[in-house]
């Protein structure tokens, strides 16, 4: 397994608990009326806001908590960390997977606006539209290391 793919598998990891506590949350939050006022964009946005840097802390420590485990493991102390093209196209797949799915994501926001239902919505359809471009990213870079094209 070599380096991007153990940073893929601690990103998808850390994406999928993140994401799902924000899920569960939501539903509790929901379920407890939050959203019902005049200020629900300024409390998801508040909830939101928390949870950004706390996906990026747990990124960062998986990455380096998971990288130093394999190395001891395996014995292998060095990861390589050559970037050569084959890993610039499989990097560029993954980007072309997350602004398919955020644009997507934007456009459902729009039409869900216009057909009537809430900001709150709008804006968890943006924000779960950017989370699965991202972790459909994770999977295509994964799954191409794998490929091996």
């Amino acid at each position: 397994m070599n380096y991007q793919d153990r940073n893929n598998i601690v990103s998808i990891i850390a994406g999928l608990t993140v994401n799902s506590y924000i899920i569960f949350r939501l539903f509790d939050m929901n379920a407890a009326g939050q959203f019902d006022g005049p200020d629900a964009i300024n409390i998801w946005a508040q909830m939101v806001v928390w949870m950004i840097p706390i996906g990026i802390i747990s990124t960062i420590i998986g990455t380096i908590l998971f990288n130093i485990g394999y190395g001891i493991i395996t014995g292998n102390e060095n990861p390589s960390l050559l970037v050569d093209e084959r890993d610039k196209m499989f990097e560029q797949r993954g980007t072309m997977a997350i602004v398919m799915l955020i644009g997507l994501g934007f456009v459902a926001s729009i039409l869900a606006l216009a057909l009537g239902w809430s900001a709150v919505v709008g804006f968890n359809i943006i924000y779960f539209s950017m989370a699965l471009g991202s972790l459909t990213a994770d999977f295509v870079k994964f799954i191409s290391y794998r490929r091996g094209y």
